[in-house]
């Protein structure tokens, strides 16, 4: 069976067509830069017009983007941004009436199992029987503890690069400040404290996913003339904290013009790597082994063995 798997996040529309493989085979994925989640930051979120078209726009061109692959059966599932909305119902519906597809809303820990189920599939992890996953995405911040394959721990924070932005930056087209950058760390810092979750203390391997170490990658294999898949999936922490203090000392219009950084998230970028540098910090752990098998990877993993999709009540 061939799936199509569409992942609304906060900050981008991701598009996986994917079959029965081993371990899982991978027919096509690409990524959409939106930015639904404009205002997640307030007390009571909504989703803005403007940007819920962009979402609607954007999946019916992935969809039409799919159709040379044939996907028999699709998937539409939507996160922190959707998740915290007060009028997610209103996009739902609008995704119906493009689409003739219904959007799954999951809720933060459906989020966090499916993202351990993703990383499940990279080859890449399987010599380690033990390890955290974080994964930073516009809405939310997931961590999951990991031991032989089952999941040890899982929790999901709303502590997305989007959200923290826009709750922690005065104004994001000048240099980060200090004190900005402090009061990102201690959030994320004590979110996860106060949550009781405990990092593995026998190994220092964290697995990380997200659009924040995506670009990282990129961008370190564009100063080193070669491929993201040259340069090699391990993100030190020496190296993003040398990334966050080029970029965080820059402007707006100064970051967009960094090669490898998209333009759309040049905004939340700094703050995306002063939460993966508290984190890797927590978990007392010297790098990131980067995957790109997160989410919309678990989803078809876990529909391919037949496993339903189950939302949240409206």
């Amino acid at each position: 069976m061939r799936l199509g798997i569409i992942d609304i996040g906060s900050n981008s529309i991701k598009l996986l067509v994917a079959e029965t493989g081993s371990p899982l085979a991978v027919n096509y994925q690409t990524t959409w830069e939106t930015r639904i989640s404009e205002g997640i930051g307030k007390e009571q979120p909504r989703l803005a017009e403007e940007p819920m078209e962009r979402g609607v726009k954007a999946v019916q061109s992935l969809i039409e983007e799919a159709r040379q692959f044939q996907p028999e059966r699709w998937c539409l599932v939507a996160t922190s941004a959707v998740r915290d909305a007060a009028n997610r119902d209103e996009f739902v519906g609008k995704i119906r009436a493009a689409t003739g597809l219904d959007l799954n809303i999951l809720s933060g820990e459906q989020e966090a199992a499916y993202i351990a189920w993703g990383i499940s599939t990279d080859p890449a992890l399987e010599a380690y029987p033990e390890f955290c996953l974080a994964d930073l995405g516009g809405g939310s911040l997931e961590l999951i503890h990991i031991k032989n394959r089952n999941i040890v721990d899982k929790r999901s924070y709303p502590l997305g690069a989007v959200r923290l932005s826009e709750q922690c930056l005065a104004d994001p087209a000048r240099p980060m400040r200090s004190a900005e950058m402090r009061r990102i760390a201690l959030t994320v810092r004590d979110a996860i404290r106060e949550s009781g979750f405990r990092f593995p203390s026998n190994t220092g391997i964290l697995a990380g996913t997200g659009g924040g170490l995506n670009v990282a990658r990129a961008i370190r294999a564009g100063w080193l003339g070669q491929s993201p898949e040259q340069a090699g999936n391990s993100i030190s922490l020496t190296y993003l904290r040398y990334l966050f203090l080029e970029l965080a000392a820059m402007t707006l219009r100064e970051r967009t013009a960094v090669p490898q950084l998209p333009e759309a998230r040049a905004d939340i970028m700094p703050t995306a790597l002063v939460a993966l540098i508290t984190v890797a910090e927590m978990a007392g752990a010297s790098s990131y082994i980067h995957s790109m098998h997160n989410l919309r990877y678990g989803i078809a993993a876990s529909m391919l063995q037949g496993q339903t999709i189950e939302t949240i009540a409206s």
